[in-house]
């Protein structure tokens, strides 16, 4: 691998560890990946088989390109490589994920441009060749990016780079999905303690030993009152939190106690890099 494409590599990492955002590929770091792998448009699309997930897209002119690829869905039928669309779709076959596949690995030239896919969509963009990745997602999501060109083929270093960065880029993935996990549980953690906010200083005591699994003759014994009194004081609980059982309120108090934790001390995923080193996210 020649020097140039190897630090195009790097600088694409660089920026791909940096965007702290939780689009897993946004179109600024899809641009870097342009420098990668030589191509007109590169997109990343994920899904389920009822929709689309999320999607971005790096080119000249991505309005133009996005507005022609909307019709994919009528023409995928023509493609040996299926993936998502607007609408979702069928999931990835197993044995081609984590690979760099090309359309003419399937489809003779000739057979290509025979075909819907190329009069519907690749010949207005001026396409030529297609090379897809399917990312290992590990769910009920496919995942996929998607580069096209105006050259004949791509070559066997795209694809090296390619095949290079999928470690990488499932790492990448992954980061993302945990930073809107986290953030949705900050959401729902804030009503959690709003909700708790309604409970009496003993009533939170109360509740945290419930939480860690002490009986209410346990509690009682460590409070110095009776099963009784501990019985009334979770009949309170349930009804300021609005829940009808001991295992919905102690849900409650530890869905905020692990996210009141993790904020004082989260630790930084680090991403591996080409050269064994790695940086921080």
């Amino acid at each position: 691998m020649r020097a140039e494409r190897y630090e195009a590599m790097l600088d694409f990492l660089l920026e791909a560890v940096s965007d702290e955002g939780t689009e897993a590929f946004p179109a600024d770091v899809l641009t870097s990946m342009r420098r990668v792998v030589r191509c007109e448009t590169v997109s990343y699309r994920e899904w389920s088989p009822e929709k689309q997930l999320e999607s971005s897209c790096a080119s000249d002119e991505p309005e133009a390109t996005m507005q022609v690829w909307h019709a994919y869905p009528h023409v995928r039928d023509y493609d040996p490589l299926a993936g998502g669309a607007w609408h979702g779709g069928p999931l990835p076959d197993r044995e081609r994920l984590g690979q760099a596949l090309t359309i003419s690995d399937f489809l003779s030239d000739r057979e290509f441009r025979r075909g819907g896919l190329y009069a519907e969509v690749c010949r207005p963009l001026g396409v030529r060749a297609v090379m897809k990745v399917f990312l290992p997602t590990g769910g009920a999501t496919g995942a996929s990016f998607v580069f096209d060109t105006a050259r004949s083929k791509f070559t066997d270093s795209d694809r090296l780079a390619v095949q290079r960065l999928i470690p990488h880029l499932v790492q990448l993935r992954h980061n993302a999905h945990a930073r809107k996990a986290y953030l949705a549980l900050l959401d729902s953690t804030a009503a959690a303690r709003t909700r708790l906010q309604r409970l009496t200083s003993r009533e939170r005591v109360v509740l945290a030993r419930a939480a860690t699994g002490e009986t209410n003759a346990m509690i009682a014994q460590a409070l110095f009152v009776s099963p009784g009194t501990v019985r009334k004081h979770l009949e309170h609980i349930y009804d300021k939190l609005d829940v009808r059982t001991r295992t919905e309120a102690a849900a409650i108090y530890t869905q905020e106690r692990i996210v009141t934790d993790s904020v004082a001390w989260t630790p930084e995923p680090k991403v591996p890099m080409p050269n064994g080193s790695a940086v921080q996210q």
